[in-house]
């Protein structure tokens, strides 16, 4: 009797339980951290995804969203997903160029003359997001599903304590860059150094290394290189775009039903269309805010970029010759780029033109 009393009281309070709390007993929670720091536009772009799944999902779903180091270091967010060591992660490929040569046009690369929207498209009307799967599935075999958040672009070559005129002046320099522009930069001579973002201040500090790139205005000025340099160079071929993929363990991704899968691809859009729009004001701001600050903000010379594309339309070649996969990526991206990029040069207003008419005066930008 006594056991039939207990089972019946049990029963009851569980029922009570789940009447109280009910979106508590099927709250879905996951792990995940991202490999840069805190305040930069990337770890952002991933806390709002993050907390735009939790409200779309109306609690359902909650994710912790941890900057750089917090579980894992920063190049280990790849490697952590696919084991379950994390839930989910944010990192750019090119913190996992080693795996696979084909990690630099699926993340970032010089692009035929695309910017990150157009990047954007490809991989949503292109074919690239059916290429990146079979990549992660297929080719490095990680467990993991990946989507792309094209963010962070342009990006500037970097930064220099001594004013640098040509290639020339490069070379000899111990410079922080990662991705094709390391490779690349590398075969012209330059010493490059791959370093994660929280360790390039300190290197500049101690005279580890004498150059370093980054982002851009806003996100450098928060890392503190304006402190240990004030030469600052813009553009960059490197990285016309930086690809962020937010990346997510198999297995927990095919455990989630359909509608919180979609829930989490449209929030991914949405958080990194508002994060690229706040972005360019914040870098308008941080560009201003690095001039008061006593940095000079240089046009980089165009020696350096047309040297870079020669280079790299170089490993470009050898790298498909190498790998069919490598090669199957970069004849779709050419492919698009060759009616996207041509359409935009003949359609669009050049930006300088009108730009110019109102703004010239303002224009910051020192050419040397």
């Amino acid at each position: 009797m006594r056991k039939r009393f207990g089972s019946v009281v049990g029963a009851a309070l569980a029922a009570l339980v789940a009447l109280v709390s009910p979106a508590d007993a099927q709250t879905i929670r996951l792990k995940g951290q991202s490999s840069h720091p805190a305040s930069a536009n990337w770890h952002l772009v991933f806390k709002l995804w993050a907390e735009t799944v939790e409200k779309m999902t109306a609690g359902r779903v909650k994710i912790e969203a941890l900057p750089a180091g917090a579980i894992v270091p920063a190049f280990e967010v790849f490697d952590a997903t696919s084991r379950g060591v994390l839930d989910v992660g944010a990192a750019p490929l090119g913190f996992i160029l080693g795996k696979h040569p084909a990690t630099i046009p699926l993340s970032h690369g010089p692009l035929f003359g695309m910017d990150g929207f157009d990047f954007w498209a490809w991989y949503y009307d292109g074919g690239g997001l059916e290429l990146l799967d079979e990549f992660y599935r297929d080719v490095i075999k990680l467990n993991v599903v990946g989507f792309p958040a094209p963010t962070d672009f342009p990006q500037a070559l970097g930064w220099f304590k001594r004013p640098i005129r040509s290639l020339e002046d490069m070379r000899g320099m111990k410079f922080r860059i990662y991705g094709i522009g390391a490779e690349t930069f590398g075969r012209l001579g330059v010493s490059v150094v791959t370093l994660p973002g929280g360790e390039i201040v300190p290197a500049m500090e101690r005279g580890v290394i004498d150059a370093a790139e980054w982002l851009n205005c806003s996100d450098d000025r928060k890392l503190g290189l304006h402190n240990v340099a004030k030469h600052f160079y813009t553009p960059g071929m490197h990285e016309p775009v930086t690809g962020g993929q937010l990346i997510i363990n198999r297995n927990v991704w095919n455990r989630l039903t359909p509608d919180i899968q979609e829930i989490m691809k449209a929030a991914l859009n949405d958080a990194t269309l508002k994060r690229n729009m706040m972005l360019a004001r914040e870098n308008a701001e941080g560009c201003q805010q690095l001039l008061k600050d006593g940095v000079t903000i240089h046009r980089t010379p165009d020696d350096i970029l047309t040297r870079f594309l020669d280079e790299w339309e170089k490993i470009q070649a050898e790298y498909a010759a190498k790998d069919p996969f490598y090669k199957k990526v970069i004849e779709s991206q050419k492919a698009y780029a060759e009616k996207i990029v041509p359409f935009r040069l003949s359609f669009y207003p050049p930006y300088e033109f009108a730009g110019n008419y109102y703004w010239k005066d303002k224009v910051y930008l020192r050419k040397d």
